[in-house]
C-alpha cells in the first residue's frame, strides 16, 4: 500500500466502520451486498466495471491502471461499452466489402491479433453484459475490466471529478463498490473513496476486493494443501519440513505446526489475522508470512520448502545468479540471508521478511528458500526453478571438476 491515507481508504472496503472516511457497515467486508448477493453477469472471471458521468475520464484511469495490474501479473481483458457506431475494418478492403455484402461475422487474424466482428441482428437495445463477457477466453486471463455498462447489476468503481459539475453516481447505484475522487464525498455513509491521482492505491484496491469475492475458504485451503503436498513430491520438501499459506482478503491460512505433508488435510489449516497475534498451532514461519503480506499487499501466497539443491547452494552464502536459461529468465539473482539458528523464529520476521519484501524469492543459510507470488501456482512455479537450477548449476560445477 502507498501512504497511510491510501491504506486507510482501502482499508475501508474490509472494516466495518472508519471515521477518517465515514464508511459504514454497507460497504464492509462482511455481508458486502456484492459479494453476497447474485449479479447479473455469470463468469467465473472476477469483473469490476468503472462507470462516471461523461468527462470524468474513466479511459485515461483505466490507461494507467492496466499497466500496473499487468506488472503485478494478472492478465487483463477489457470490454468497453460504446455509445455509437465503430468500425474495426477499412472501407475498400476485401474484408469490409464481404461484411457488407452481407456476412454476418468476419474474422480478421494475423501472426499478431485477431478480431472477430459480428453483427448485432437486434439493434432495438444495448448489448447484454452477460452475453459479451461469455465471449471472452476465461483461460487465457485473470480480471475482466469493463468501462460503461453502468445500468447493469455488477462490482462497478465510479470515478467521480468535482469538475463535471455533476452529482456522483454511488447514492442510486449499490453496485458501486468504490469510489475514485479528486475530493471528498459528502455525508456519513458512502462507499471507500480513493485518490484519484494514486493509481497504486487503485490497483491495489482491485486486488483486493479480487481476493475477497473470488475465493472462497474450502477452495481456498484445498489448493494450498495440494501445492504443498507437491512440493513434497517433487523433491522440494520432504515430509515434515517448510510452510505455506495462502491469504485471503484480511486473513491468511497456513500450515499448522508439525504438519506431516503426506497426509495434511484442508481442515488442518490455521486461519491467522494479517493484524494480530497467530494461533499457538500455527507454523512457527507464520508471523513471518504475515509480516510479509503486510509489507507485499499483492502477495497472496508464500511457499518455504527445503529442496536439498538450493539448501546445498545456500551454504556457499553468496547471492546465486543461475547460470541456465529457464532460470535466468525467472531471476537475475536470488539472495542469500544468513540468520543464527539460535532465535530464528523471532530473528525471521524482520530478517527474512524484510528481503523478501524486495525479492520473490530468497535462500535462507542452511534453511531453505522462501517464495511469494501474486497466486499460489506463481510462488510454486518460483520454488520448482530455483531448485532446478541450483542442481543444474552444482552439476555444472561437478562436470567441470571432471
Amino acid at each position: 500500500m502507498r501512504g497511510a491515507l491510501a491504506a486507510i481508504r482501502v482499508d475501508a472496503l474490509f472494516h466495518n466502520t472508519d471515521a477518517r472516511t465515514g464508511t459504514s457497515e454497507r460497504y464492509s467486508r462482511p455481508g458486502h451486498p456484492i459479494c453476497k448477493r447474485p449479479i447479473m453477469h455469470e463468469s467465473r472471471l472476477p469483473v469490476i466495471g468503472f462507470v462516471a458521468r461523461s468527462g470524468s475520464g474513466k479511459t485515461t484511469l483505466l490507461q494507467k491502471l492496466v499497466p500496473l495490474l499487468r506488472e503485478r501479473g494478472l492478465r487483463i481483458g477489457y470490454l468497453k461499452h460504446a455509445h455509437h457506431t465503430f468500425d474495426l475494418d477499412v472501407p475498400g478492403k476485401d474484408s469490409y466489402e464481404i461484411r457488407r455484402a452481407g456476412a454476418l461475422q468476419t474474422l480478421l487474424a494475423s501472426r499478431e491479433r485477431w478480431a472477430l466482428q459480428s453483427e448485432q441482428t437486434d439493434r432495438s437495445g444495448d448489448p447484454s453484459l452477460k452475453e459479451m463477457l461469455g465471449r471472452f477466453d476465461a483461460n487465457r486471463l485473470d480480471l475482466i475490466l469493463v468501462e460503461g455498462f453502468k445500468h447493469s447489476a455488477y462490482p462497478k468503481i465510479e470515478i467521480h471529478r468535482t469538475a463535471t459539475g455533476q452529482p456522483p453516481l454511488y447514492p442510486h447505484d449499490p453496485d458501486v463498490i468504490a469510489v475514485v475522487t479528486d475530493s471528498h464525498l459528502s455525508g456519513e455513509v458512502h462507499p471507500p473513496e480513493l485518490p484519484l491521482e494514486d493509481t497504486e492505491a487503485i490497483a491495489d484496491f482491485v486486488q483486493r476486493y479480487m481476493e475477497t469475492c473470488t475465493h472462497d475458504a474450502p477452495q481456498l485451503r484445498a489448493e494450498l494443501v495440494r501445492y504443498y503436498r507437491q512440493l513434497r513430491r517433487y523433491g522440494c520438501s520432504y515430509s515434515y519440513s517448510g510452510s505455506a499459506s495462502s491469504r485471503s482478503g484480511e486473513t491468511f491460512w497456513v500450515t499448522p505446526t508439525g504438519v506431516f505433508a503426506d497426509t495434511l488435510e484442508p481442515d488442518e489449516l490455521m486461519a491467522c489475522p494479517i493484524d494480530g497475534p497467530c494461533p499457538e498451532t500455527a507454523s512457527p514461519d507464520a508471523p513471518l508470512h504475515q509480516h510479509l503480506y503486510q509489507k507485499r499487499p499483492e502477495a497472496t501466497a508464500v511457499l518455504h520448502s527445503h529442496g536439498p539443491y538450493s539448501v546445498a547452494m545456500s551454504f556457499a552464502g553468496q547471492e546465486f545468479r543461475p547460470v541456465d536459461l529457464d532460470g535466468q529468465s525467472y531471476f537475475e539473482r536470488v539472495p542469500v540471508i544468513s540468520v543464527d539458528y539460535q532465535g530464528y523464529v523471532e530473528k525471521a520476521p524482520d530478517t527474512v521478511g524484510g528481503v523478501l519484501a524486495e525479492h520473490r524469492i530468497a535462500m535462507v543459510r542452511g534453511h531453505g528458500v522462501y517464495a511469494w507470488g501474486e497466486t499460489l501456482e506463481r510462488a510454486y512455479r518460483w520454488t520448482c526453478a530455483l531448485e532446478l537450477s541450483a542442481k543444474t548449476y552444482l552439476l555444472a560445477r561437478q562436470a567441470a571438476d571432471l
